[in-house]
């Protein structure tokens, strides 16, 4: 449909150009040969402008060309007057000039056009224009053409009406685009050639001579898709509800079950204490009586002076020392987890561990910084059972050394002495309760303090060369503060 119409303004320009050139040419050789000279120079003027107007690019040529035309027309029909050929050259100047500042301007203002309708064309909103007196569409873009199923050509110059079928829609658009000269963002409902309805979101702006130039974004997946998700909003936030009623009940419930397990727990927790305390109390008196067996053992074998009975004296009060022992341990590892495991520093209870400890000649250092580690209370007699470890099977050990090291899997606490080590033959069984020298269970209670808060200790040192134990501590147990 564009092409004849295209093809007709062409031919309407051309047509002016050449019957603006031939009355420029037949005016200066009628001119000239009447003796006529000041008028017909301007007539060069209009085909100048004209085919600059049209072919901006070739106006610089054309307007040479005409104005060499003009020039030996003067020179031939002047009979050489040399003041008309002065001021016949003098236009020829003028001639170019107009010819090549109007071309330039109309080259830039081509060039602007060229932008404007290449943003046009290729914008990926609809866009298009239509006039508020006559409500008929003037342009249209090919992407607003394809969202409403026409071809542009289709629309152009057909009234609004065609896409805008609501009246009371559209005259409400109109009246507030009249009183606002510039609206964004107003949602229209747009029929598609096919007869559905689509909606878009249009912004609108008023331009000089009334044209109207619109912008429209398709909204219609988007707007649907708002209305599911606005109707699974709903459905979940009634199913939320009706969890929430469910696990409110469930709540009332389980507040009854948590006060009759409290209930449950304080009695239970009267019944260890005054199990603890008969514990206590029974430990505290079998003790003061191994003590009395011990002492009338030793008094016995002061007065015994049969050898046989001696020795059987001795076992008995090795015996009985043993005894002595294992209910010092059962006091000890029963305190294991009676209270909830604390974050501590670790050097002030190495200091604190050390304190009550006979360390003779050997020193112990303590380069753990300001570590904190998340252990069960009895902490501090892990350190002290360590050195006391120490200084009883060292033997040529001088130094105990604390140190720490972190790991991709979280924090090593070293204890190292320079004694004699510990024999290969028994680095498995230190931290079991089956084995015991001098110090009764106490490694195996180190073991035990340790593991209520998944923390552990291995020996690694190399016999002959001391001890090496290391505590070995997850990410979630340690903390430097």
């Amino acid at each position: 449909m564009i092409a004849p119409v295209s093809l007709r303004h062409r031919i309407f320009w051309n047509a002016t150009i050449i019957v603006s050139i031939i009355i420029a040419i037949y005016s200066t050789f009628f001119c000239l040969t009447r003796g006529i000279y000041e008028v017909f120079p301007f007539l060069y003027f209009l085909p100048i402008i004209l085919f600059v107007n049209f072919y901006p690019n070739r106006g610089v040529v054309f307007s040479l060309a005409i104005s060499t035309i003009f020039l030996l027309l003067v020179y031939y029909f002047s009979n050489v007057n040399p003041a008309l050929i002065a001021v016949s050259t003098a236009w020829f100047v003028i001639f170019v000039t107009i010819g090549f500042v109007t071309s330039s301007f109309a080259e830039g203002f081509k060039e602007e056009e060229r932008k404007y309708r290449e943003i046009f064309e290729n914008s990926q909103a609809g866009i298009f224009t239509f006039s508020l007196p006559t409500l008929r569409i003037q342009e249209m873009n090919g992407k607003c053409a394809q969202m409403l199923g026409y071809t542009r050509y289709d629309l152009i110059d057909k009234e609004l009406g065609r896409i805008f079928r609501d009246p009371g829609e559209r005259n409400a658009f109109l009246s507030q685009l009249q009183k606002n000269a510039e609206i964004g963002d107003i949602e229209l409902l747009f029929h598609t050639r096919e007869g559905l309805v689509r909606q878009f979101l249009v912004s609108a702006s008023l331009s000089p001579g009334n044209r109207v130039i619109c912008s429209a974004i398709d909204i219609t997946e988007r707007t649907l898709a708002e209305r599911v998700i606005q109707k699974a909003r709903e459905d979940l936030e009634k199913k939320v509800k009706e969890r929430s009623d469910e696990l409110l009940r469930a709540n009332d419930g389980l507040k009854a079950e948590i006060l009759e397990r409290k209930r449950f727990e304080a009695t239970l927790q009267l019944a260890n204490r005054k199990l603890n305390t008969l514990s206590s109390i029974t430990r505290h008196d079998i003790l003061n009586q191994i003590t009395a067996i011990v002492m009338y053992v030793s008094l016995a074998e002061e007065m015994v002076k049969d050898p046989a009975l001696l020795v059987h004296l001795q076992k008995i009060e090795q015996s009985t020392q043993m005894i002595q022992k294992q209910i010092r341990f059962a006091r000890d590892y029963q305190d294991i987890g009676l209270n909830a495991p604390q974050w501590q520093n670790v050097d002030i209870t190495i200091r604190n561990a050390i304190a009550g400890l006979d360390l003779g000649a050997v020193r112990v250092e303590q380069d753990v910084g300001n570590l904190e580690i998340y252990a069960d209370l009895l902490l501090e007699r892990v350190f002290s059972n360590i050195v006391d470890n120490a200084l009883r099977h060292g033997q040529t050990a001088t130094k105990i050394r604390f140190s720490t090291q972190e790991t991709s899997e979280g924090l090593t606490i070293f204890c190292q002495d320079d004694g004699v080590g510990v024999p290969a033959t028994v680095k498995e069984g230190i931290f079991k309760r089956e084995y015991y020298r001098n110090t009764g269970f106490g490694l195996f209670l180190v073991a035990e303090i340790l593991n209520m808060t998944e923390l552990s200790i291995v020996e690694t040192g190399e016999p002959g060369s001391g001890a090496r134990f290391e505590i070995r501590v997850p990410k979630s147990a340690y903390r430097f503060v």
